[in-house]
């Protein structure tokens, strides 16, 4: 798990989201949550965590350290969002438990086409 601080956005009434990426291909992590940072910022959100894996999608939640602490950072309610370039990035860890549901999930890849926002 790799991760990148951005600050806890307290003092700030814009919604706290987390980004995630899994990076499968060998692309360099930094930009994939640059693009996922530019967009987040354009909304009314605060990003306040920054995580990604390395390794294949379809790798199980236990062996994808930053997404398990990006769920917690949901169920915790310390985010109310998460960014990530498609649902396959989030699809292991779907559907989410309980707690983690009041967050939503926001889909780079459907907002460039049509926006798009899953609360499982």
């Amino acid at each position: 798990m790799f991760a990148i601080p951005i600050g806890t956005g307290r003092g700030d009434s814009r919604v706290p989201v987390a980004l995630y990426a899994c990076i499968s291909d060998g692309s360099d992590p930094d930009a994939a949550l640059n693009t996922l940072r530019e967009y987040a910022t354009a909304q009314p959100w605060t990003v306040t965590a920054a995580l990604y894996d390395i390794g294949p999608l379809d790798r199980a939640k236990d062996q994808r350290p930053g997404l398990v602490r990006v769920l917690r950072l949901m169920e915790d309610g310390r985010v109310s969002g998460v960014v990530t370039p498609s649902a396959a990035h989030f699809a292991v860890a779907l559907p989410l438990r309980s707690r983690a549901c009041a967050a939503f999930i926001r889909y780079l890849q459907a907002v460039e086409g049509t926006a798009e926002v899953v609360s499982p």
